[in-house]
């Protein structure tokens, strides 16, 4: 993939995953989700979001995703998503992410590994030698169809010098997950259990989404 290359919006992205969605515990979010002093002042609290995900093809390539939304906040009296932390498996993921859309995204390293016959997925994702997030899925039960549209929500990322709102849209199949076992290091990424995330979610496979180009609200 040419680094020196522009991948603008918008973005069809293909591939599986998993997501938690929970009540956030506002007080540990406050201070644990690695917000930036202007986040903190608009947060709201509400539903909160890991997201782990494979993209098998995307428009710069595959690559694998954690991400974290502690839950809502505000702006101009409208109530937004925003994420404050991510991390991918590709640097021009990184470098678009945050000219396209203005998402903060880092880089590390992941281990995903399908467990054959057991409906298993071990994630480990790690900076240089330290594993920081290690979790065991085990995913339930039968398929059943999902798409944004029953979770409307808008991305709101803060840029150098304005706002951009993101409205996601896609569609998949899910089946329920559930977390066997996991192991955060807070330095680098929150701890979903004591963030209000219970052990359920949801194993999408297969989805596509949508990255739009984004609206733009410059500073005033």
């Amino acid at each position: 993939m040419d680094n020196s290359k522009h991948y603008p919006p918008p973005w069809i992205l293909k591939g599986n995953g998993f997501i938690f969605a929970f009540l956030g515990n506002k007080k540990y979010n406050l201070t644990n989700s690695f917000m930036t002093e202007e986040s903190t002042s608009a947060f709201e609290g509400g539903l909160a979001a890991c997201m782990l995900i494979n993209y098998e093809s995307s428009n710069v390539g595959p690559y694998y995703e954690l991400l974290y939304i502690p839950g809502s906040f505000t702006y101009k009296n409208k109530s937004y998503k925003r994420i404050t932390k991510i991390y991918v498996s590709s640097e021009t993921s990184i470098g678009e992410g945050i000219r396209n859309w203005a998402i903060p995204k880092e880089k590390a390293d992941f281990i995903w590994e399908e467990i054959p016959d057991s409906d298993t997925t071990l994630i480990k994702v790690s900076k240089g030698k330290e594993t920081f997030l290690s979790v065991s899925l085990k995913k339930h039960f039968f398929h059943f169809p999902i798409t944004t549209a029953l979770l409307p929500y808008k991305l709101l990322q803060k840029s150098e010098n304005c706002y951009l709102e993101t409205q996601l849209k896609g569609f998949g199949k899910g089946k329920l997950a559930t977390i066997q076992k996991i192991e955060t290091n807070e330095t680098h990424f929150p701890d979903l259990f004591k963030a209000g995330c219970l052990k359920y979610g949801l194993s999408i496979n297969p989805f596509e989404i949508e990255f739009p180009i984004p609206g733009r609200y410059d500073f005033e």
